[in-house]
């Protein structure tokens, strides 16, 4: 893939997304209250990590194991003098056993009259996840022009992922290897895309399908030279012209 289009899609990927769902840092109060709720159970992790029981830490903390064993608990909070004698005692900084949880991510929600299309040598397609997340998983909705019987774009090259489609509209030849079956709307399938695949329109109107993807990598953050996981070593979108975007109100009819 090129740099051209690894930069276009990372800048127009995103259209017609909107964040949603913010959390918030949150009072003081209950930021305290998430960390004292794990505290336990990070002191019990560090010691079963460094295969220390709870005498051996005991004895190096200066603390009883009764205590000890009701910290791990979550039945006491231990003072700041007795943290301290926790954290030397398993060797670690104090602010590994007093991390602030992450906070979960924001959520975004994907308006479809203003999501772009874009045109690949198979097909349209538009985005319904960010570029940047979530790991692993790509969602698009596809658009196979009507009538399409298209052999030289079967895709007979590995490409190690797994997909998920759902057929809304129209009707779809689906082949798998040597064998095919035909979708009718509100049919689903499930495939290992390292096999051979191809699909072809078998009605007057487009099929549009609702396509998921898991692929084997992870992508995060925000990139500008890196492409959705969806498009990277794909066969057919990873010969996407960036030059044909679309619209979503209303992709043009063509050849998919």
């Amino acid at each position: 893939m090129t740099n051209k289009l690894r930069n276009y899609l990372a800048l127009c990927y995103d259209g017609g997304m909107e964040t949603f769902g913010a959390t918030g840092d949150g009072p003081a109060e209950d930021r305290v209250e998430r960390v004292l709720s794990g505290l336990g159970a990070r002191i019990r992790r560090a010691r079963r990590d460094r295969e220390m029981t709870l005498e051996d830490l005991a004895a190096v903390a200066g603390v009883s194991v009764a205590h000890l064993s009701r910290l791990e608990s979550g039945e006491r909070q231990p003072s700041l003098d007795g943290l301290l004698r926790l954290a030397f005692g398993l060797g670690v900084p104090i602010d590994e056993l007093v991390a602030e949880p992450d906070e979960p991510a924001s959520g975004t929600v994907v308006r479809g009259a203003t999501a772009p299309f874009y045109d690949g040598p198979a097909m349209r397609f538009q985005p319904l996840v960010p570029a940047a997340g979530p790991s692993g998983l790509a969602a698009m909705k596809v658009v196979f022009s009507a009538d399409r019987v298209d052999p030289e774009h079967r895709h007979d090259r590995e490409h190690g992922r797994q997909e998920w489609l759902y057929l809304l509209r129209g009707r779809l030849r689906l082949t798998l290897g040597t064998e095919r079956t035909m979708l009718e709307p509100g049919d689903a399938a499930f495939f290992d895309a390292r096999l051979p695949h191809g699909f072809d329109v078998f009605s007057e109107e487009d099929a549009e399908v609702l396509m998921v993807s898991c692929v084997p990598c992870t992508h995060r953050g925000d990139a500008p030279n890196r492409p959705h996981p969806f498009w990277d070593g794909h066969p057919v979108l990873g010969h996407a012209d960036p030059g044909q975007r679309r619209g979503a109100a209303g992709p043009d009819r063509g050849t998919g």
